[in-house]
């Protein structure tokens, strides 16, 4: 039987990258402050991370062909620790946007090696359901970070933004650690397999429902605040709505587990879901723009468990598989919320955006059914 602490520790691991990852947002006064930025630039911030998660994918199955996961993940959870610290450090914006980037691949691979990890360690549902729950780390990470963020800068400054990463994924290490002679056993194998996934059709289909739950994730979480400002509505809302996709995140692997719901079956009706909350957000009522951008929140959430374990299930490349839904998904986070603000600097609203979601969320919803 695998050792407790290997199951663990990749929850673990991308807990403290989901901190990392959005933690300075929600403080962009501060970091305007201290390195007299714009708040555009301040977006650069996010950018730079999201798109070196999506570069880190290129290399993430060489990894996996040379090293156990369990050792991949202690090394990267070592250089996330080391550049989390670094961050807080940085003396100009130029360096601190080059030490985001860099520590964007090392989190990027942080999150595709940790979903092998529980890829290899889980079969069928139980897989399903371990997806789930790492996904909504991720978030947990994140809503951690939104409520810690203001804190941290009354107390010390802004020492923690990031480095606060480091402690967290300290107890990451020490799971791994005891472990970090494993070998390889066969089967496991990867390199040579993005060739492989890029033909495989359901893997295709993954990456699709990727990019459309995850674009709508990240859109929403991104200008949830923004959106209920508009309504009159203030509070630690990036914090509430990432805590709703942990939930999410969870509960869908857990219906898959305790009612056996496929995998393709989950992904179709919660994506359908989502259009339709995304298209119940263009009617003009009031009930409906407070609670919808909740529902589509659940709905993008619920099938992330499932549509990374649609990807690892359908070849023995799972680390290629999962690193190119990773990669398509974070295209889709860095271009969205681009298009989202430009959008509500030209027209005062949402409304294309929510066409373009609901639009991506029917398409995915289609696919899935495909893969049945």
């Amino acid at each position: 039987m695998t050792a407790r602490s290997l199951r663990y520790a990749p929850h673990v691991a991308v807990f403290a990258v989901g901190y990392v990852t959005f933690t300075y947002s929600a403080v962009p006064g501060y970091v305007s402050t201290r390195y007299g930025a714009t708040i555009t630039t301040v977006g650069f911030l996010m950018s730079a991370a999201l798109l070196s998660f999506v570069l880190a994918q290129a290399v993430a199955d060489r990894l996996a062909s040379r090293w156990t996961t369990t050792q991949a993940l202690l090394g990267l959870v070592g250089v996330h620790a080391a550049l989390a610290v670094a961050l807080d450090l940085a003396p100009s914006l130029e360096t601190l946007l080059v030490l985001r980037a860099l520590w964007g691949l090392a989190g990027g691979l942080v999150l595709s090696i940790g979903a092998t990890h529980v890829a290899r360690l889980y079969e069928g549902r139980a897989a399903t359901r371990q997806q789930g729950v790492y996904g909504g780390m991720l978030t947990l990470g994140g809503a951690l970070g939104f409520l810690l963020a203001e804190p941290i800068v009354s107390l010390t400054d802004g020492f923690g933004v990031h480095a606060l990463g480091a402690p967290l994924a300290l107890p990451a290490l020490a799971m791994l650690w005891p472990h970090r002679r494993g070998t390889r056993t066969a089967g496991t194998a990867g390199g040579g397999g993005f060739r492989t996934v890029f033909a495989n059709r359901v893997v295709l289909v993954a990456a699709l429902c990727y990019v459309a739950t995850i674009g709508a994730y990240i859109t929403l979480s991104t200008f949830i605040t923004a959106y209920f400002d508009d309504l009159g509505v203030t509070g630690p809302l990036n914090a509430a709505v990432l805590a709703t996709a942990t939930a999410g995140r969870a509960l869908g692997g857990t219906v898959s587990a305790r009612w056996g719901v496929s995998d393709a079956r989950i992904v179709s009706v919660t994506t359908l879901l989502g259009a339709l909350a995304f298209l119940g957000l263009l009617v003009d009522a009031r009930v409906v723009a407070l609670a919808g951008p909740l529902v589509a929140m659940i709905a993008v959430s619920l099938p992330f468990g499932a549509v990374y374990n649609l990807a690892a299930a359908a070849t023995a490349q799972e680390t290629a598989a999962l690193a190119l839904v990773v990669a398509a998904g974070n295209v889709a986070a860095v271009v969205l919320p681009t298009f989202t603000g430009v959008v509500r600097a030209s027209t005062g609203g949402y409304a294309a955006v929510f066409c373009v979601l609901a639009a991506l969320l029917l398409a995915a919803s289609i696919a899935a059914t495909t893969t049945r």
